[in-house]
């Protein structure tokens, strides 16, 4: 049995060709869909990254009450802060006190910062910190006497739903919560 060809062969060719390739609106369909896609995930990951930050913000606190209490176990007292550091007009002398003095006992200068806190370092000198350490007296009972009386707190709402406060059982909150 013979096969008759009733098409020329430019035409066949040109048929084959056409079905290898994409058209324009296909193309373009494509491309909305992978657009509306990035639209829906973008702003999910923003609010991922600032969960995790979040996260990180609350272990780095834990550690630094780790650091407090190890401090308190060895000295038998709060850590006091000398009279001239609040006199100094550079706030690096009040951190670089408080990140020095708890170093040795696990409160090193990269759980200082939260990571939400967008502080930038000009020199290499310069220290900054995001937990502000409460004054205590220097007996050693007087961090524990009142249960909310808090240890640390974060010098800004970084996290949008208040600042973080740690508590001398080492329990982080959220100063607007905290007293509810």
């Amino acid at each position: 049995m013979r096969i008759i060809q009733d098409q020329p062969q430019q035409q066949r060719q040109h048929f084959s060709c056409a079905s290898k390739g994409f058209t324009l609106i296909e193309i373009l369909v494509v491309m909305v869909v992978i657009a509306i896609l990035v639209t829906l995930a973008v702003p999910s990951y923003k609010a991922q990254r600032r969960r995790a930050e979040k996260v990180v913000c609350i272990s780095q606190m834990r550690v630094l009450h780790t650091a407090f209490d190890n401090y308190m176990a060895d000295q038998k007292r709060w850590p006091q802060m000398p009279g001239g550091i609040f006199e100094s007009p550079e706030e690096t002398d009040f951190w670089k006190w408080w990140i020095l003095t708890m170093e040795p006992y696990g409160g090193g200068e990269s759980f200082w910062l939260c990571p939400s806190d967008k502080v930038q370092k000009e020199s290499k000198d310069e220290y900054n910190g995001s937990y502000l350490p409460t004054q205590f007296d220097a007996h050693h009972h007087t961090p524990y006497r009142w249960g909310n009386q808090p240890w640390l707190l974060e010098r800004g709402n970084f996290h949008l739903k208040g600042a973080h406060v740690m508590m001398p059982d080492g329990s982080i909150h959220n100063s607007i919560d905290i007293y509810r």
